[in-house]
């Protein structure tokens, strides 16, 4: 009886200690990830150009802030004027992905927020009269909100001539968007040197116009060409380059000072 009580015993300590050890470990790790962004409290916005196609058809360029501070893990979104760019899911991908691509930071219990932070999101159009900013084929800018956080926990600069579009997937893959022409065209007038599009992306559709004449009668159609928009823009005399990305490792070794 006296060798199995001692041996419950020390069965019981060695739980004990593996569960004190245990909840050390996940203390040190979130007072790290919380030092983090106390250390970067007064630097922790970063800021990122991103395209959009206005609702009368041109591209359109517009800022995105991303906002790192110590906080309860809430992600908010600010939009000025209120634009078509839906963040209700991808700021939440790009919180996800950030948290795990970025040094030094965790999500928080409920895997939606950064533990011991905030971010908020705030995005700001041009605008002329009533024009509207719509989204295309949804969230177009996860990409870029994505590279924004990862800058924003680690205090990284963005190049601010080099501009992204595509959303951003669970797993850190960059997918398609559409208006990549019209978005290509509005970063080169913009001044950006660098315009990262999706894998894939960088040979387009678009339309040419066909008439055809019979007797009286005449007839206008449109036929789907395929266009590579990294010739177009050369041939155009743009002062643009055109580069596919597959991953946001991919775009933050390339949007992202050293």
């Amino acid at each position: 009886m006296g060798r199995r009580r001692t041996r419950r015993v020390a069965a019981r300590r060695l739980i004990l200690s593996t569960a004190v050890l245990a909840f050390v470990a996940g203390a040190f790790a979130g007072a790290a990830a919380l030092k983090l962004i106390e250390r970067s409290a007064e630097l922790q916005e970063a800021s990122a150009k991103i395209v959009a196609v206005r609702s009368d058809g041109p591209g359109i360029v517009c800022n995105l802030m991303a906002r790192v501070s110590p906080g309860e893990g809430r992600v908010l979104a600010d939009t000025s004027p209120l634009i078509g760019f839906d963040f209700q899911y991808a700021e939440r991908v790009a919180v996800e992905v950030a948290a795990r691509e970025a040094r030094g930071v965790s999500l928080d219990d409920d895997g939606v927020g950064l533990k011991g932070a905030d971010v908020l999101y705030v995005v700001s159009a041009p605008t002329e009269g009533s024009v509207e900013v719509q989204s295309i084929d949804g969230p177009s800018a996860g990409a870029a909100t994505t590279v924004a956080t990862i800058a924003a926990i680690e205090n990284r600069t963005i190049i601010q001539d080099v501009v992204i579009t595509g959303t951003i997937q669970e797993d850190g893959s960059i997918g398609p968007v559409g208006g990549i022409f019209e978005k290509a065209k509005a970063a080169d007038n913009a001044g950006a040197r660098l315009f990262l599009v999706p894998s894939g992306q960088s040979v387009v559709t678009m339309y040419r116009e066909v008439v055809r004449e019979v007797g009286p009668f005449r007839w206008v159609t449109y036929e789907p060409i395929q266009v590579d928009l990294k010739q177009y823009a050369e041939n155009a005399g743009w002062n643009i380059q055109i580069q596919e990305v597959s991953t946001i490792e991919d775009a933050v070794n390339l949007m992202l000072q050293q």
